[in-house]
């Protein structure tokens, strides 16, 4: 049977199992239903179209569920996209389809304890084990969720695959600019922002499908909003014994102010989100060390993924433009 990978404008899909992973009904100009879908088979997701849509004839194709498809395909925008004609009941465990994180989880979430353990600062140290590691509940999110609802990383095991992958690359770059530039910057708030960035995202994405849609409480206050109010409210339980050993309630405010800050300016620009631009050199290191992995992580999943009718290269990115050379050639 062919992989949704591996299909042509030429190929006939007959009797593929999917996931339907988002689900949107719509209507054509000349008023006739049809529904808009993304599914997925265990290779890749595509976007497709059912025309003429009726829940009688087709029955509902709730998201998260598994259909078998009867469809051609079509190409729109330089994009593949499948044209179903009929669908049929699937017996397939939908989670067997669920995108997931290629590497161990708990490989990489015993990585970031260890790393936490080597912090030096006591407030950041503080606040880091309060928001990590105490919470069972937090814990298991936070090995499960997306780090993003499409873009990058959106996939189960997300959110902690992405943050490892920045606190692996960030020790030589902090490195490089203690040594070469400046002493002071701050390993520790560097690698704090690095993980804590998306951690609201546990609770601003409901990923108990893979449509990973916001939550009401995500819409209300998203992770830029979640994540500083988080630090806010666990640095102040430790105010007494900073003050303790520093005296100085004015620096206390500032290293709270600042750990906020460097999760608060993450995006790097108020057009994309962002409540600040970074203000401090720890927070330019996790914004543009965030953008460069969504970045990098945005064009694999397009190496990774279907071919466009133009020989070597991906499908076109709606986010950046292009397609992405595949190295097939």
């Amino acid at each position: 049977m062919i992989a949704l990978k591996d299909v042509t404008k030429e190929t006939a899909v007959e009797g593929v199992t999917v996931l339907i992973e988002k689900r949107q009904e719509q209507t054509t100009k000349a008023g006739k239903p049809y529904l808009s879908l993304v599914v997925r088979d265990k290779s890749v997701s595509m976007n497709a179209k059912l025309w003429d849509y009726s829940e009688a004839r087709h029955g509902k194709l709730s998201e998260g569920s598994t259909v078998n498809i009867w469809a051609t395909v079509d190409e729109f925008a330089g994009t593949l996209q499948l044209n179903i004609k009929d669908v049929g009941e699937a017996l397939a465990d939908a989670t067997e389809f669920y995108k997931r994180t290629r590497f161990d989880v708990e490989e990489m979430w015993g990585d970031l304890v260890k790393l936490v353990g080597t912090f030096e600062e006591p407030l950041t140290k503080f606040v880091c084990e309060e928001l990590l590691l105490k919470h069972e509940a937090f814990i298991y999110a936070f090995k499960k969720a997306p780090a993003a609802k499409s873009v990058h990383n959106a996939w189960y095991g997300g959110l902690l695959e992405h943050v490892h992958s920045l606190t692996t690359i960030a020790d030589p770059i902090i490195k490089h600019y203690q040594t070469r530039y400046l002493e002071k910057i701050s390993r520790d708030k560097v690698m704090f922002g690095l993980i804590m960035h998306d951690a609201g995202k546990i609770i601003e994405y409901d990923y108990e499908k893979p449509s990973f849609d916001m939550t009401n409480v995500g819409i209300f206050t998203n992770h830029l909003v979640l994540g500083p109010a988080w630090v806010y409210e666990k640095a102040n339980l430790f105010m007494n014994t900073f003050l303790q050993t520093h005296g100085n309630v004015e620096k206390f405010k500032i290293e709270r102010a600042h750990l906020m800050h460097v999760l608060a300016a993450h995006h790097g620009q108020i057009a994309w989100g962002s409540p600040v631009v970074p203000a401090s050199i720890e927070a330019v290191i996790v914004h543009h060390l965030d953008n460069l992995d969504a970045k990098v992580l945005h064009a694999l999943e397009h190496v990774e993924g279907k071919a466009s009718t133009i020989k070597g290269f991906s499908e076109r990115s709606r986010i950046e433009g292009t397609p992405f050379y595949q190295y097939t050639i």
